[in-house]
């Protein structure tokens, strides 16, 4: 029997709505375009790009007053008091990149119940600020839902609140578009596939652009945090030798420097600085570098790492067990402790497409229902750069890929 999933408390949401859009409006010059949007009767889902932490009071303050169930990555229950408030919410649990029959369960309870869920199928927040793909099977997931699907597209979030930034937020501009996507009719007649291409065309960010660049009012600590998710330098080659200072990220090895506008796009200090034109492109950069070395022949990539997962309530993730992980054409291997014992896991690499990590922490693997969090024990910067051979590895060796290839992301391509 399927246990019972709340509806989000309506008296927090009714506060939340009321204290954050407004806000929202005002300082964040907030617009919703709605011309094609029109509510469906009876249940739906809403799928949404991902791209700030800000993304999940975007949707559901925008939907207001229609209630939404989030799924959301199971990592965030581990916490206070995020473990007690998200079941409140209504949210569901989902082991990200893996097979999670609870999650699809949970989804399925709130539609029959006669609820609206929230969805973010590219699995994570993107990096680099363009859309990173989504599995395969969720076409086959919404064909199998049976209810209308509505899309709702964020843009200038990534430059207020990316992940990475240590100044968490920054005032800027922000546009959501919703969308009627698919009805059910168009579900039961279009093959998977094709939903497929019409989810990452309309996350993909293919919208007319809008009649003022999106951009932060005031351009200020702009770049800091930026070095733990760019850790290449594409004048010298070198690695882990960025520093970022205000609006300047600049190499200490061969002094490349360049500096962020309000715009978040780089112009180089000096002239004929090797600098590209925003984090997109430099991310994509490392993408081409990392993958060169990747060969049918190649050695086995290790890295000495701490394990962490999540033991006590509430508590979050805590450290039980080190050891070494290789990665190689069949996956990753973790051999060493775990909570106090000799452990040798493996991680099949068709399992584990993408690995979603916090900068300067940790980078992570959802496995048969349980949480890794992995961290380089000689360098935690280097999370960013084992996240990124990972996908290389999974997009050069894994065909077909089971996922979608995102928007000019780097990994697909040669």
């Amino acid at each position: 029997m399927r246990k019972k999933i709340k509806k989000p408390n309506g008296v927090i949401y009714f506060l939340v709505y009321i204290l954050i859009y407004p806000i929202l409006k005002i300082f964040f010059r907030l617009k919703v375009d709605r011309s094609g949007y029109k509510m469906p009767k009876g249940p739906f889902v809403v799928i949404s790009n991902h791209v700030s932490f800000m993304d999940f009071l975007l949707v559901m303050l925008t939907f207001y007053p229609v209630r939404l169930n989030a799924v959301a990555a199971q990592k965030f229950f581990f916490y206070r008091p995020l473990n007690w408030l998200l079941p409140v919410m209504g949210c569901i649990k989902k082991n990200l990149f893996d097979a999670d029959i609870r999650s699809i369960i949970g989804i399925k309870t709130v539609l029959k119940q006669g609820g609206r869920a929230l969805l973010f199928p590219e699995g994570r927040c993107t990096v680099h600020g363009t859309y990173m793909g989504i599995q395969k099977t969720t076409g086959d997931l919404l064909k199998n839902l049976g209810v209308p699907v509505v899309s709702c597209q964020i843009e200038g979030a990534y430059d207020c609140m990316p992940f990475w930034r240590k100044k968490k937020i920054i005032l800027g501009r922000e546009r959501v578009t919703l969308k009627n996507l698919f009805d059910t009719n168009e579900l039961q007649i279009l093959p998977a596939e094709k939903i497929n291409e019409k989810i990452d065309v309309r996350l993909s960010g293919q919208l007319p652009p809008p009649k003022k660049p999106f951009g932060v009012f005031k351009a200020n600590r702009m770049t800091e945090g930026l070095e733990n998710i760019i850790y290449y330098c594409p004048e010298c080659e070198s690695e882990f030798t960025l520093e970022t200072k205000g609006n300047i990220i600049r190499c200490n090895a061969c002094g490349n420097e360049a500096k962020m506008d309000k715009y978040s796009n780089f112009e180089p200090i000096s002239p004929g600085a090797a600098v590209p034109k925003n984090v997109g492109e430099w991310y994509k950069k490392q993408i081409l570098y990392e993958k060169r070395p990747l060969c049918e022949n190649m050695e086995p990539i290790k890295v000495c790492v701490y394990v962490r997962m999540h033991i006590h309530p509430g508590k979050g993730i805590e450290k039980c067990g080190e050891g070494t992980l290789c990665l190689d054409m069949s996956g990753w291997r973790y051999t060493g402790s775990l909570r106090g014992e000799k452990t040798e896991l493996f991680f099949p690499l068709n399992s584990v497409p993408a690995l979603p990590f916090d900068p300067d922490d940790n980078f992570q693997i959802y496995s048969e229902g349980i949480f890794y969090a992995f961290t380089p024990s000689k360098n935690s910067k280097a999370c960013a750069k084992y996240a990124t051979i990972g996908e290389c590895m999974y997009w050069k060796f894994i065909l077909p890929p089971d996922m979608t290839p995102g928007y000019d992301s780097g990994f697909c391509g040669e």
